[in-house]
């Protein structure tokens, strides 16, 4: 069964890269207005998938500057075709977002990156392997209005919660992901009785001016290394932290689900944006039949 689940993942990767060359022939975008700015870490492979997650968000945003960090391997054929496809308002190479107080990590770039915005301009984190389906996003355009920080949530009604409820909720688990791990510990974290937590996914998320900022990161994450030690440097922190962002921030939502969901297999009806986590991102062929049906819709608009 895994070499069949191995053949079909191949098939489905390979349709779904053939599909996704036509957003080559769709119409380039123009950016309009210098807010919200929409950050995305892209890498060289990813480079199809972002024209489809960046071509359909904007479809149904209208409006923000985009903002690329180049994870190092993008080439001068990529970026010739995003500034005649995206028109970023600006690059930023991932060396140059760092912090010694904070794990090293690629995705943890994104999160130093929206400090820089957010001290004027409300901020949204994208990642490449993201659909808008629908062509509004009332919610997210609600929030970026009244200064709301918001998350992918993962259940339906998801609403934010104490963080010792969420530490609470932690201890029945076995895992030992560094989320697992963090949650389990929070009720050991200073001030914790003032602390909020949401269970959520940092695929896409937004940051409401002064949400946040480099020292806040900083000493959240001295706070973990105290107590879980380098634990706190594996995949998977950067998303504990902007659930706590968010959480925290003086409004913060969880997007509805599953009208904003990640894929685990099963296509939600009547959804507006769709993350295909990376564990499920081709299965069943779904991502490449979105992304034929989206393209297709942008075709017949020029």
């Amino acid at each position: 069964m895994d070499l069949i689940q191995s053949i079909s993942k191949k098939y489905n990767k390979m349709l779904f890269n053939w599909i996704a060359k036509d957003i080559l022939h769709t119409q380039p975008l123009d950016p309009k207005g210098d807010s919200p700015v929409i950050v995305t870490i892209l890498c060289h492979k990813d480079l199809l998938m972002y024209l489809l997650a960046i071509k359909s968000f904007y479809r149904a945003l209208g409006r923000g500057r985009i903002v690329i960090i180049n994870d190092g391997s993008l080439t001068k054929t990529d970026i010739e075709i995003l500034n005649f496809h995206v028109r970023p308002s600006e690059y930023i190479n991932a060396s140059e977002l760092s912090s010694t107080s904070c794990p090293s990590y690629i995705s943890w770039k994104k999160l130093f990156c929206v400090a820089r915005y957010i001290k004027d301009t409300y901020t949204i984190h994208m990642d490449a392997d993201t659909l808008t389906v629908g062509i509004n996003l009332p919610e997210v355009q609600s929030h970026i209005d009244t200064g709301t920080s918001f998350i992918l949530g993962t259940w339906k009604n998801q609403q934010p919660t104490t963080m010792i409820e969420a530490a609470q909720a932690a201890q029945s688990s076995n895992s030992t992901h560094v989320q697992m791990l963090s949650e389990k510990n929070f009720a050991l974290l200073p001030n914790v009785n003032n602390l909020k937590y949401i269970r959520g996914c940092a695929g896409f998320d937004g940051f409401a001016v002064n949400s946040f900022d480099l020292s806040y990161l900083e000493d959240f994450s001295q706070q973990m290394y105290e107590l879980i030690g380098k634990k706190w440097n594996e995949w998977g922190s950067e998303q504990t932290m902007s659930n706590v962002i968010v959480a925290n921030s003086t409004k913060g939502a969880v997007l509805p689900c599953p009208d904003y969901y990640n894929y685990w297999g099963k296509v939600e009806a009547d959804s507006r944006f769709v993350h295909f986590v990376g564990s499920y991102r081709y299965h069943g062929g779904n991502y490449g039949r979105l992304a034929r049906k989206i393209t297709h819709e942008l075709l017949k608009s020029i």
